[in-house]
């Protein structure tokens, strides 16, 4: 009879993988070192986080959300100004800005994420963050409708190394400590739209709000909106410095086999089943796959196509509450100042906080795929909830009155938060569905590239929408409402068809 297979502990098989590594030159660097009978499959734990370079790496983040969101609080009162519109009516030209900056995303953002694997993540992201801040300063001295059209293209062609931002933090991280990374920075991103808005939202139109000597000025009456473009180029500023001087190339065939892998932890290893990691030569020769062999993956396209639908509903609603914020009350809006604005949108980033910061538990718990779907299914009641906004705003009487408003806009933001937390997930579908890390730029640049085409569109359509459902009353002016819940329970359908390729 033959004897029963030796289970080996830990330790005891990490001194049977060197012995057998010495005493064999030929085998492969990919073979097990044990016979099947003689390991032991070990639970994965949550690897250590890389700190410094994640913390780096976030703040870099921070930069684009505050750069695309300071503005947003006044966006509407600037253009209609330069565009001489009222009402509504300004929703025309918003939404032109707003597919501006999404057109520039589209002719960049794949090319950002191509160039970040040929040439490594920290050249696009020192360039990217250098001439964000200059075309955000640029947006603020614009005297004319044209020119706030063309800074908004340039920032936002410059902004779109999103993709390279992304591939550095699947580079940082493994399938252990993913789900707590991804969540932590897109929790970065929650911070900047609640920052931008307040940045926007107090600083604009210095010389009203603020006055005194040092703003009330004709300079500050000329630019009412430079000031919180200054404070945003200071905060790309402190990010270069951080790219420049703190922040490590990540593509492994950039760090070259003398640097080696980025330490997680000094005198910490991962704790894995007993297969060698391949090395880091190995890594750095290996190619980037095309577009087309990636695309050739059906749960690559599926994953390309959730991305898209999200941008579509998320930017539409992101362009329609701005736009029903800032109109009159009898327009189907709140009519809201800037400052207002800008506090409600800070309400929205600071419930993202508290949301995605359980998203780590949501994501162990329910698993991926099941947070994305119903993440996804939010966005219908998000945009049923807006049609009750214009009703409660014509009711306001007193503080009462405004303490019923200011919920209700609490009740819809919160269930925006809910749709783009999923944002979050399609980062981790794509680094988990990429074949390959030396393939992660072009990936993610794919997934930006899908979400950028539908931004293309969201803006100019939701906006001209209800600017058209509010002049003509169609449905008491709450057509676009209706419109948007059919988008939105459409968008839906992507999400459900990743169940044929996972299980959580």
């Amino acid at each position: 009879m033959a004897p029963e297979p030796t289970i080996v502990a830990v330790d005891q098989l990490e001194l049977d993988m060197t012995a057998v590594e010495t005493r064999s030159d030929s085998s492969s660097d990919y073979d097990p070192l044990l016979p099947p009978e003689h390991r032991q499959w070990v639970p994965p734990r949550a690897n250590p986080l890389p700190k410094l370079q994640l913390a780096v790496v976030y703040f870099i983040k921070l930069v684009i959300p505050i750069s695309g969101t300071q503005s947003m609080p006044y966006m509407n009162v600037f253009v209609a100004d330069l565009a001489k519109s009222a009402g509504a009516q300004t929703g025309y030209y918003s939404g032109l800005v707003g597919s501006a900056s999404s057109i520039a995303h589209i002719l960049t953002i794949y090319l950002w994420g191509r160039l970040s694997d040929r040439h490594g993540r920290k050249p696009v992201v020192i360039i990217g963050t250098t001439l964000t801040g200059i075309f955000t300063i640029l947006f603020g001295l614009s005297k004319s409708f044209p020119a706030v059209l063309l800074t908004v293209f340039l920032r936002s062609f410059f902004s779109g190394t999103t993709g390279a931002i992304h591939s550095i933090v699947g580079e940082l991280v493994d399938s252990t400590n993913a789900a707590t990374a991804f969540p932590l920075y897109d929790i970065v991103s929650a911070v900047g739209f609640a920052a931008g808005p307040l940045i926007g939202g107090t600083f604009s139109d210095p010389a009203t709000q603020i006055g005194g000597p040092w703003f009330d000025t004709p300079f500050w009456r000329t630019y009412p909106y430079l000031l919180p473009c200054l404070i945003t180029a200071a905060i790309a500023a402190v990010a270069l410095f951080l790219a420049f001087f703190v922040l490590e190339e990540t593509l492994p065939a950039k760090r070259g086999p003398r640097k080696g892998a980025i330490r997680i932890q000094p005198d910490e290893e991962r704790v894995l089943s007993p297969v060698r990691a391949p090395p880091i030569d190995a890594l750095a020769q290996a190619k980037p796959l095309s577009v087309w062999s990636l695309l050739s993956t059906p749960v690559m396209r599926m994953v390309c196509a959730s991305s898209g639908a999200l941008a579509y509903v998320a930017g539409s609603w992101t362009s329609v509450f701005v736009l029903q914020a800032y109109s009159p009350v009898e327009d189907g809006g709140l009519a809201l100042s800037p400052s207002q604005i800008g506090r409600a949108l800070g309400v929205m980033g600071t419930l993202s906080i508290f949301l995605k910061l359980g998203m780590p538990f949501f994501l162990r718990r329910f698993g991926t795929l099941t947070v994305f779907r119903w993440s996804m299914r939010s966005w219908a009641a998000t945009f049923a909830a807006m049609a009750l906004l214009p009703i409660v705003a014509r009711a306001v009487h007193g503080a009462e009155g405004v303490a019923a408003e200011w919920a209700a806009v609490s009740v819809v933001l919160f269930l925006s938060r809910i749709g783009c937390m999923s944002f979050s997930i399609i980062m981790i579908l794509t680094r988990d569905h990429t074949p390959g890390t030396a393939s992660l730029g072009t990936a993610n640049g794919l997934a930006e590239f899908a979400q950028s085409f539908a931004g293309v569109f969201a803006p100019a359509i939701v906006s001209s929408l209800f600017a058209w459902s509010a002049s003509h009353h169609i449905l008491g002016g709450q057509f676009w409402v209706v419109v948007m819940i059919l988008v939105a329970l459409l968008s839906g359908y992507f999400a459900e068809q990743l169940r044929k390729h996972r299980d959580d």
